[in-house]
């Protein structure tokens, strides 16, 4: 089954996350380490995956810029695209297979 695909504003802040910790010249496990996040997490925030504004700010300060310049991505949201960032998605139930 297909993964779903992260929302396009996201994908942006993920890029501008990474293009920070690059001009740091950080490994995505350093960041990690320095955020108290896995590689494997950075990775998926990178990638576009939700992030929360307590690990904007612990990134901001790892990477020394504001946090607004993570989150400044030239791209504008409109209500339907917001209501959707919020909106929980149903967890997709597998049946188990019987014995």
């Amino acid at each position: 089954m297909p993964k779903e695909k992260p929302h396009q504003f996201l994908i942006l802040i993920g890029e501008n996350i990474a293009k920070y910790r690059n001009k740091r010249k950080l490994s995505m496990e350093q960041l990690g380490l320095e955020v108290g996040l896995t590689r494997a997490h950075i990775h998926r925030i990178e990638n576009g995956y939700n992030v929360t504004m307590i690990t904007i700010l612990k990134l901001s300060i790892a990477l020394n810029v504001q946090p607004y310049k993570l989150l400044q991505v030239g791209y504008e949201l409109n209500k339907e695209e917001l209501e959707e960032l919020i909106t929980p998605k149903p967890k997709k139930i597998i049946p188990k297979k019987k014995k």
